[in-house]
């Protein structure tokens, strides 16, 4: 898990980047210079959310939206609540 500063969206809400290392790297995601993301690839994610803190919500987000419903669909299905779409 590579983790740029975590500053979030809010005290409460952070966003996670699951597109691919080589994705991420082409195309950054640019948002607020406040805000920072943190990069776990949708590969990687089954193993790494569990280590996330609990009491935050945690914004999925991918380039069309696709890859962030599977993996929401996946999380919510594993009984991990604390998760939704950055749009």
């Amino acid at each position: 898990m590579k983790e740029k500063n975590i500053l979030c969206v809010n005290k409460n809400k952070c966003i996670i980047d699951i597109r691919s290392i080589d994705e991420q790297e082409k195309k950054p995601l640019k948002l607020n210079n406040n805000i920072k993301i943190i990069s776990i690839p949708f590969y990687k994610l089954k193993t790494h959310f569990k280590k996330l803190d609990k009491n935050k919500i945690w914004l999925l987000y991918c380039d069309n939206g696709l890859m962030s419903r599977l993996q929401l669909l996946y999380l919510l299905k594993h009984g991990f609540n604390n998760v939704k779409i950055y749009e």
